[in-house]
């Protein structure tokens, strides 16, 4: 199934790119043509709405391939803000459900200290954890060999090409410097997580950020710049900034906040992950080991949304308004 979701959010994204690009590129058009122009422009808007169409197509078919999934049925679909499409690119990253909890956080890059590591054969590369507590090799991958591919063309060519292919292996290498820095990129180093990943977690969270009232992460990640800001070192720590004579939170404070409540978030989807499909679940670390005792179960989770969730408005009919009248 994770290979349906991938090829599906690839085709979804593809499409995505061209008609975003195609919608500016018609907006500079439209401003710079007059009316004498205007069949050509309709035109082109013809040909974009048949890109709208076939995007809508990938969309309607992704959605009957996830009514198959007991995750998305059970969990993803009813979580305020995450619709198909964010279904579909989380599924789509093929996360494993027989690793822990601490590697998916890695995979999305969501772990409270970067390690830069340089190997002995001179690679630079981040790691997750620190290489001296949890042992650990160079992860780069280097060039090992070339692969002859053999590609036969139709019959009626005849003809057979030979293509070049080069394979990689991991370098494991030991590792003979390591130095703690904050989360975030460093120039000239490998990353470790999954460049996908951290762009849904970024698209995940921006719901909760401008909505936090109508989700039970939502509260959370209000709880927590709350929490953050009230801090009696906040402005020391760039929580917050003063603007205006007022003190508003800073960029870093909604980043944490973000970071705590997808880290949630990827807890219940892992247990909810683990639980349908009849396997253990192990608390995260801060309930197992710091023992909290304030987690909620990704069933209670489901239910808080249930009841935050928007009631429809009721369409009145115009036929209706004419008979009140």
């Amino acid at each position: 199934m994770d290979v349906f979701f991938r090829s599906l959010c690839d085709t979804f994204e593809m499409v995505q790119q061209v008609r975003i690009s195609a919608e500016n590129r018609l907006r500079a058009v439209k401003q710079k043509t007059d009316e004498d122009d205007s069949i050509y422009r309709k035109t082109i808007f013809n040909y974009l709405k048949e890109v709208n169409a076939f995007e809508d197509k990938i969309v309607k078919t992704a959605e009957k391939i996830l009514k198959q999934d007991i995750v998305y049925n059970e969990f993803l679909s009813k979580i305020n803000g995450i619709g198909s499409r964010v279904s579909l690119r989380l599924l789509s990253l093929g996360l494993d459900i027989n690793r822990e909890l601490s590697d998916w956080n890695a995979y999305f890059g969501l772990v409270p200290f970067y390690y830069a590591c340089k190997c002995e054969k001179g690679h630079k590369i981040l790691l997750p954890r620190d290489p001296r507590v949890n042992p650990a090799t160079c992860t780069a991958r280097v060039k090992e060999g070339v692969d002859v591919e053999i590609i036969e063309d139709t019959e009626d060519d005849e003809e057979i090409h030979v293509v070049n292919k080069a394979s990689f292996v991991r370098c494991g290498a030991p590792i003979v410097s390591v130095e703690q820095i904050p989360p975030r990129r460093k120039a000239g180093y490998i990353i470790f997580w999954n460049p996908d990943a951290k762009k849904t977690y970024y698209i995940v969270t921006d719901y909760w950020v401008k909505n936090k009232e109508k989700s039970f992460y939502g509260l959370i990640l209000k709880k927590e710049k709350e929490k953050l800001m009230s801090m009696p070192d906040a402005v020391e720590k760039g929580y917050v900034k003063i603007v205006s004579g007022k003190t508003v939170s800073s960029s870093r404070c909604t980043k944490a906040a973000r970071r705590k409540a997808f880290k949630i978030f990827l807890a219940h989807l892992y247990q909810a992950s683990r639980e349908l499909n009849g396997m253990p679940y192990r608390m995260p670390y801060a309930f197992e080991y710091l023992k909290h005792d304030d987690f909620i179960d990704w069933k209670e989770a489901v239910e808080i949304d249930q009841k935050l969730k928007a009631p429809k408005k009721k369409r009145v009919s115009r036929v209706s308004e004419k008979h009140d009248d």
